[in-house]
């Protein structure tokens, strides 16, 4: 009798963990395609095939096949200064807080590969103030005990 319960109640659980996973990849190829329908335009978002990952800092949209000019008005920074350009894949990082900071394509003719393009942040390190009444001894291991709890990014 315990057993079918605890088997019930597990089988509940997973159902929900399962629909929540599904309407977060929603909520994030929702973002992915508004942010993106002003980055590279409504035509170029319509004519891609759009692709979710999940990565390292949340999730990976894929936009393939977009063919994003600067004709058409595309504006990642930098992109365009060379003139008008056509990028085959654009993507863009949606982050675990639902924000999007990092976004990249791929050339006319190359394809985006399967590697996960999306860079963690990296960390801020703190700042010690000096303190005066340490003798040096006790400097070097604040030192040492902030390297090794705050690794230098590499």
């Amino acid at each position: 009798m315990k057993t079918r319960f605890v088997k019930s109640i597990l089988l509940v659980l997973l159902f929900l963990t399962t629909a929540c996973q599904l309407k977060a990849e929603k909520k994030a190829e929702r973002l992915a395609r508004e942010q993106m329908t002003r980055v590279m335009g409504t035509e170029a978002v319509d004519r891609s095939v759009v692709e979710l990952r999940p990565s390292k800092v949340g999730w990976m949209v894929i936009f393939r096949d977009a063919n994003a000019s600067c004709e058409e008005g595309f504006s990642i920074r930098g992109a365009c200064r060379f003139g008008n350009q056509v990028f085959r894949d654009v993507y863009a990082c949606v982050e675990r807080d639902w924000n999007i900071r990092q976004m990249g394509n791929s050339g006319a003719s190359d394809s985006l590969g399967q590697e996960d393009l999306c860079q963690l942040p990296t960390p801020e390190l703190p700042t010690v103030a000096p303190n005066p009444s340490l003798s040096y001894g006790e400097s070097l291991r604040v030192v040492r005990l902030i390297s090794a709890n705050f690794p230098a990014p590499k």
